[in-house]
């Protein structure tokens, strides 16, 4: 079970992202670049008194998840598409991650398949359930509906300077023997497409992580390793957020080189399969004695 002063922690921060996704929904509109949302959600975080959990993703029609804009990115809005923002926020290492989708011009009924397929998930949540529950509940509101679930992206369990913290939470019906309990922190989280159903890794990275030390060839590439160490921990970095400390050539290197010794994890921005657009919807809940606590409400 959690301590009084660790639900307050993902109570603050569920507190914040709630006060900050309901500001940011307002921005995001044409002809807005998508790294002004990304900064600006991420500057709302710090000055509500936390800290970015993770990079801003902020993701347009098949390109499902893992798109943090880089810092020259000069991609805007545009009428027609669907537009995914997932933010994260977190208090001492405590992490609360909610993510809405917005259609421009015209609604899209992927964006109700994915709220409405949270609200299922959220419904179900309580001690004692395989969390293959939550991913029936996904699927069948959002088959019901058309669409399709991304079967291979998940939700996730929470812990401090934890962003995926060993439980997996499907999108579709499963037997995961991974029962739930008091305590438990999920970030539950469901994809809608009209495409294929899967995504695709691309080969675009533009956030990692940090895994362990390993020794490098270049100084500058120690010491920015030492930086990223110090500074994210174990959560995931934007490379944005490193794009004024060297040139972009050197940082592009340095960062390969840190993947490729094992010391970072690169998340590749993932892409639709079938190039369907694609909706998200996420809220982070406490599990509680006979249900669950959402914090991001």
């Amino acid at each position: 079970m959690l301590s009084e002063e660790e639900l307050q922690k993902y109570r603050q921060a569920g507190k914040i992202l709630a006060e900050v996704r309901e500001e940011i929904k307002k921005h995001v509109k044409e002809g807005v670049k998508l790294v002004d949302i990304a900064e600006r959600a991420e500057e709302l975080i710090r000055s509500k008194g936390a800290q970015p959990a993770f990079p801003c993703n902020v993701s347009v029609n098949e390109i499902a998840a893992h798109y943090s804009p880089p810092l020259n990115d000069e991609r805007t809005i545009q009428t027609g598409d669907l537009v995914k923002v997932d933010i994260g926020a977190q208090i001492d290492g405590y992490i609360a991650d909610t993510a809405f989708s917005v259609s421009i011009g015209s609604p899209n009924p992927l964006v109700e398949a994915a709220e409405k397929a949270l609200e299922a998930a959220i419904s179900v949540v309580r001690p004692g359930i395989d969390v293959g529950e939550i991913g029936k509940a996904v699927e069948q509101t959002i088959t019901q509906l058309g669409f399709k679930p991304i079967r291979n992206l998940t939700g996730h369990s929470l812990a401090p300077w934890d962003l995926h913290a060993g439980i997996t939470i499907p999108n579709v019906a499963e037997k995961t023997g991974q029962i739930l309990k008091p305590g438990d922190v999920l970030a539950i989280e469901p994809f809608a497409t009209d495409g294929a159903g899967y995504v695709d890794d691309l080969q675009q990275t533009l956030i990692f992580r940090y895994l362990r030390d390993a020794p490098t060839r270049l100084r500058m590439t120690r010491a920015l390793l030492r930086d990223i160490k110090n500074f994210y921990r174990t959560l995931p970095f934007a490379e944005r957020w490193l794009a004024k400390r060297m040139s972009k050539l050197r940082l592009e290197l340095s960062l390969r080189e840190l993947v490729g010794a094992g010391a970072l994890w690169p998340y590749h921005v993932l892409s639709e399969r079938g190039k369907g657009k694609v909706a998200q919807a996420e809220h982070t809940v406490i599990v509680t004695e006979n249900g669950c606590e959402v914090t991001t409400r």
